[in-house]
């Protein structure tokens, strides 16, 4: 059985998001950003996914790193742990951008993420005080949360 870890599925709500490579702030096309709830499609806590296959040369899949993230109007900034060369340019970070990222993490806020890389793309797990905000923003979506 091939198990799809990229896309659409339950409980994974599709975000109005751009993302950017910086510097040279470079757009990724067709990207995906995904809040992925726990207890649904796999997910044992949820988080973030920002699904397009070049981030996997910035951090391959089964890597992952404490990164730190800032919170800016308009959605957040990820600070890459080592300068990464993607195409003919250098990137070290990566830049989410997402509105309704703003109502987790607030302009002006920074903390640490577990940035890990998956098969076609990344994903972004934080702190508890976080996850309970992505859990009331998915709630606020339509999307029945699992209490423990």
């Amino acid at each position: 059985m091939v198990r799809r870890m990229t896309g659409p599925g339950p409980g994974k709500i599709l975000l109005n998001a751009k993302v950017y490579l910086e510097p040279p702030h470079y757009e990724l096309r067709q990207v995906e950003v995904y809040l992925h709830v726990r207890g649904y499609s796999q997910a044992r806590v949820t988080h973030l996914d920002i699904e397009h296959p070049s981030l996997n040369v910035i951090i391959p899949p089964r890597e992952g790193y404490f990164l730190r993230v800032y919170a800016l109007n308009g959605g957040i900034r990820v600070k890459l742990k080592q300068v990464s060369k993607y195409a003919s340019s250098y990137v070290s970070e990566i830049l989410i951008l997402c509105e309704e990222i703003n109502r987790v993490i607030s302009p002006g806020e920074r903390t640490i993420a577990w940035v890990g890389g998956k098969e076609g793309g990344i994903y972004l797990g934080f702190k508890k005080k976080y996850v309970d905000k992505l859990e009331r923003l998915a709630e606020d979506m339509g999307i029945e949360i699992f209490r423990k």
